[in-house]
């Protein structure tokens, strides 16, 4: 777990180093409890991820549980690191909490990837930078293609919110959220993001990768889950980085 006043994080080595908790303090909400407020005992605050009660990567039926991680692709073969069991060692350097995971091998049918992620929390930061280093590959010409992805869905129990007053964006381009499964996408684009006005907070994502391409994703009724992702190319020793950013809305 990390926590500090401008989110709280959990991180599970179990699932690849996925974060499957997110809880955005920045926004600073104002939440009364008790007799007399719209909530009446729940004090919880609410979560942009929560694996128990969105649906974490091994529960969910379509695999798109609110949970944040990335898939390798190779040849039309895909693979989530959520599936790649590691470890992770914690170290500090000046305001930089890092975690740094084991590697993991990635076994495609004519390619083997040797891939290794950090993930950087800066105290009093309201970020989370995650590094994909491919340490190496049995082809070392070879390209491999990353999916860098957050499924997000506001709420503090498993009963689904209504998302209708959200907006979802790539840089300047916006769509009003309408259940409607439509996405946006752009080449080069900076920043990926999400307003949530019931919890006034935006939630983006931004890159520095080849060929990155960021884009956004709109759920529906029955899986009313945004996506806010990039996709980019690798090859042996090359990194590519993303932020998960969180800023009150207003």
């Amino acid at each position: 777990w990390y926590c500090d006043p401008y989110m709280r994080a959990g991180v599970n080595m179990d699932q690849g180093g996925a974060i499957f908790d997110l809880r955005p303090y920045v926004a600073k909400l104002h939440w009364p409890v008790g007799i007399g407020t719209p909530p009446v005992q729940d004090a919880s605050y609410p979560f942009l991820m929560q694996e128990k009660y969105r649906a974490g990567y091994f529960t969910h039926y379509a695999g798109e549980g609110t949970i944040r991680s990335a898939k390798i692709c190779h040849n039309g073969e895909e693979v989530d690191l959520c599936l790649c069991r590691t470890k992770a060692h914690f170290s500090q350097e000046g305001r930089n909490r890092i975690l740094t995971l084991d590697p993991v091998e990635i076994v495609f049918s004519n390619l083997t990837v040797k891939l290794q992620t950090v993930i950087t929390f800066a105290e009093g930061e309201s970020n989370i930078r995650i590094d994909r280093n491919i340490l190496s590959m049995s082809d070392p010409d070879a390209d491999v293609t990353i999916n860098e992805y957050m499924v997000g869905c506001y709420g503090t129990t498993e009963y689904t919110e209504d998302m209708s007053s959200l907006t979802l964006g790539v840089d300047g381009q916006a769509i009003p959220y309408e259940y409607k499964c439509r996405e946006l996408a752009a080449t080069s684009a900076g920043e990926v993001w999400c307003k949530l006005p019931p919890i006034d907070t935006l939630v983006s994502m931004t890159c520095d990768g080849r060929e990155k391409k960021g884009y956004v994703k709109e759920g529906y009724a029955f899986s009313p889950m945004f996506t806010l992702g990039y996709t980019g190319k690798l090859q042996q020793k090359e990194v590519f980085t993303t932020w998960l950013n969180l800023r009150k809305a207003d």
